[in-house]
């Protein structure tokens, strides 16, 4: 073969070795063109049969990483659909989970407190504003807290602000927040809403809130921002607000004492949170509550009621509601010199009280809850027995049966 000839196959071979090294060769019958016997000179063939052989192969490379290209996309594709089911599926859960579990703070089985359960569940997942109302002691900070626990504002913050334990020359920046430098000495400091942000802020007692801070709540809650004091910006916030009163608002609105469009932005969902004297049949299990915790704080074994202590307490209206009632218990222990609890252990307000002529103190604690409870709910349905035996889930008869062995015919 003539030399010209050898340099032009040289050249042709080089561009094809180029192209199937950047993966761009285009024919592969040119490469085994050259490989042909007789026609082109053996050191020539060799070369062009092992570029050959090498573009092959990668040719086969490369189909099997399109191969494991398409079932890597095809896995991840699946790990997201897996995915977005686990995260559905974590999130049912948890709602259920939330529903089902009961406030471990929110003690008693009677139908009240039931009734107020029910109620927690079906708004804490609503993003609505709540107002809780009920006389002191009877714990509306442990049903917010039990709204918050129950949303799925769970494990972001829950603030609670005291209304009156804040005076009024500092409750706008303790509620808002300041900005540095309105006053010598003042540094930056958020406010409650702001520390909230996210989770749920809880306004105690807020009939005791002031009027000029009562319209920039309002505005709050119309806005959804916050201004701190001597700022010149608003933040967004995302706060739900839980208010809790013992006062009657409506009488302090006609008073001019609390703003009648605040007042409706706060109350869309009422709970009313019943007083002790109204659940007298969770008075022992409560009483069993408080007794465990209070000898564990106070490093003493487990003491017990005597039968005519645990009359004595059941008998007394408590007009501090179960606040009082854990400070009655908490004092006792800690006065008790043994194991058990008697009269003379328990307060004045206690001994002193004259129990009603209808409670029967011979009857056990259970017993005489029984009783309390069919005498009020007789009492709630005018003496028909028909209805309170439906309401008591009794038979006629069998609630006859009880009357009778309580001496209520």
């Amino acid at each position: 073969m003539k030399t010209g000839n050898q340099q032009e196959l040289f050249r042709h071979l080089i561009i094809l070795c180029k192209e199937v090294s950047e993966g761009e060769y285009r024919d592969m019958g040119e490469i085994f063109e050259l490989t042909k016997e007789r026609i082109y000179p053996p050191p020539i063939a060799e070369l062009a049969e092992s570029f050959g052989m090498m573009a092959v192969r990668l040719e086969a490379r490369e189909y099997l990483l399109e191969e494991v290209i398409t079932d890597l996309k095809k896995s991840r594709q699946e790990l997201e659909a897996a995915k977005e089911a686990l995260a559905r599926e974590n999130l049912y859960l948890k709602r259920t989970l939330r529903k089902t579990i009961q406030p471990a703070a929110i003690l008693g089985s009677s139908s009240v407190i039931k009734t107020l359960l029910m109620k927690i569940d079906r708004i804490a997942d609503t993003p609505v504003n709540v107002l809780i109302t009920g006389e002191t002691g009877t714990g509306k900070e442990l049903v917010a807290r039990a709204i918050h626990e129950k949303s799925r504002r769970q494990g972001k913050p829950f603030i609670a602000l005291n209304c009156t334990a804040i005076p009024e020359t500092v409750f706008e920046s303790e509620m808002f927040g300041i900005e540095k430098g309105v006053a010598t000495g003042v540094d930056k400091r958020i406010g409650k809403i702001e520390q909230a942000q996210g989770g749920t802020i809880f306004l105690d007692e807020v009939g005791d809130m002031p009027m000029a801070v009562q319209g920039k709540i309002l505005r709050v809650i119309e806005d959804r921002q916050v201004e701190r004091l001597g700022g010149r910006s608003s933040l967004p916030v995302d706060v739900r607000i839980l208010a809790a009163t013992n006062r009657n608002l409506k009488e302090e609105i006609e008073k001019g004492g609390f703003r009648a469009d605040l007042y409706y932005r706060l109350n869309v969902i009422n709970i009313h949170v019943p007083p002790l004297r109204e659940r007298p049949e969770d008075i022992p299990l409560l009483i069993a509550f408080f007794s465990e915790r209070g000898s564990k704080m106070m490093g003493r074994e487990s003491v017990s009621f005597s039968q005519a202590a645990m009359d004595r307490l059941l008998a007394y209206p408590w007009p501090g509601n179960v606040r009082e009632l854990e400070n009655e218990v908490e004092r006792a222990i800690a006065l008790a010199q043994g194991s058990k609890i008697d009269l003379d252990d328990l307060s004045e307000n206690v001994l002193a009280h004259n129990p009603e002529t209808r409670t029967d103190l011979s009857l056990p604690p259970v017993k005489r809850a029984e009783r309390l409870l069919i005498e009020k709910t007789l009492r709630s349905v005018r003496g028909n027995k028909s209805e309170a035996a439906r309401l008591l889930g009794l038979s006629r008869e069998g609630l006859r049966r009880k009357l009778l062995r309580y001496g209520l015919v």
